[in-house]
This record gives C-alpha cells, sequence and structure tokens, in this order.
C-alpha cells in the first residue's frame, strides 16, 4: 500500500474517533484493538492487517469502505471506478483486498477482489471478543484456486465458479488451504448501513 493511503486511514481513524469524543481505550473497547495497536496505526508506527482495520472501522460504527474510499461528490448518486483507479490494500499477512466499486452516498452494496496467497485465512468469527458487526449479507465467489469457508459448525470446499451466500451475523470464516493463491469476489449488502450490533462469537 501507498505511504499516502496509510497516512489517509490512520488520519480517517483519529478524526473519527476525536469526532466521537473516545479515547483510544474507549475504541479499544469497542472493537477489540488494543489501544495501543490503535496509536501505532494513528501515529503511522504500524501498517495494520485487514483484520485489524475490519474491527476498528466495526468499533467506529462505520462500513469497511469508508476507510479505503476517497472522499468525492458523485453527481446524480452515479459513481464510475475506471480499472486504473482501482485501489489494491496489499496486507503484510497475504490477503491483499481490490475496491472493485466507487462509493456513493448511504451506499448499502460493496464489492472487493481478493487475493488469498495459499495457507492464508481470514477468521472472522473472532473467538477471542465480542465486537460490532453490521447487519447483512454476503456473496463469495471463487474466482481461482481453492476456498474453505466455515460458518458456524459447517464448513464447505469451493472452487472456481462456486459461490456461497450467507448472512454477517453468523460466525464465518475463510481460508486457502491449497498450495496455490486464490482470487475470490465478495459483495456484501448492508440491511441498514446505520445500524451495527454488538454480536459475541
Amino acid at each position: 500500500m501507498m505511504a499516502d493511503q496509510i497516512q489517509q486511514i490512520a488520519e480517517r481513524m483519529r478524526a473519527w474517533r476525536l469526532e466521537s469524543g473516545w479515547t483510544l481505550q474507549e475504541l479499544a473497547d469497542r472493537s477489540g484493538v488494543s489501544a495501543s495497536a490503535i496509536h501505532k496505526i494513528e501515529n503511522h508506527q504500524t501498517v495494520p492487517t485487514i483484520r485489524v482495520l475490519l474491527r476498528v472501522a466495526s468499533g467506529l460504527g462505520r462500513e469497511p469502505h469508508q476507510l479505503f474510499d476517497a472522499e468525492v461528490e458523485v453527481p446524480n448518486g452515479v459513481a464510475v471506478l475506471r480499472a486504473r483507479d482501482r485501489q489494491t490494500w496489499a496486507s503484510p499477512n497475504g490477503i491483499d483486498l481490490e475496491k472493485v466499486v466507487g462509493p456513493i452516498g448511504g451506499a448499502l452494496i460493496d464489492l472487493w477482489r481478493i487475493r488469498h496467497a495459499a495457507g492464508t485465512s481470514s477468521d472472522m468469527s473472532n473467538p477471542e471478543k465480542p465486537w460490532r458487526r453490521y447487519q447483512g449479507e454476503v456473496v463469495i465467489l471463487v474466482e481461482t484456486g481453492q476456498l474453505t469457508v466455515g460458518v458456524g459448525d459447517e464448513e464447505w470446499e469451493l472452487g472456481p465458479g462456486d459461490t456461497i451466500h450467507l448472512n454477517t451475523l453468523q460466525p464465518h470464516r475463510w481460508a486457502n488451504c491449497s498450495e496455490e493463491d486464490a482470487t475470490l469476489l465478495i459483495f456484501s449488502l448492508t440491511r441498514d448501513a446505520t445500524r451495527t450490533v454488538n454480536e459475541e462469537f
């Protein structure tokens, strides 16, 4: 990720926290991310993982895409995002995200392309501590490679062209257990963009 993008995310996190009147510890309690980690992110002392960013965004009552999107005015509620203008978050844990759609105010849908390096996983069930989550749905489409998806106590093996549709309030996770990279498209729908809930997974 470019340095200016890291700075943008750090500045938005800090601005939203201060706007809410929260201390570092108060945001830590809401997000499940330690106060020291949040401090380091805000002061550009560390590059956060995608999982940490998702937790912080939820703790702030924001959708994840709001950390990445440029704050621009969109005429008539129409956003065109050219392929050359897409931003990619190159995570240090081997899970890279590419924003596929442009932002419009009050959007309820989002679309990302994700590259999962071999042997990586994205555990969204957070067994260690409850954190704020939005009510909505997610559809995962495997473009290349293999993906193991778990929802609750069940697991499915997905290959190219396979999809899974799930409710985001359920504890869910996915992993690339193969020896090759996998590419996914993830479409998310938020039932209420202004509402987040606390769920103990």
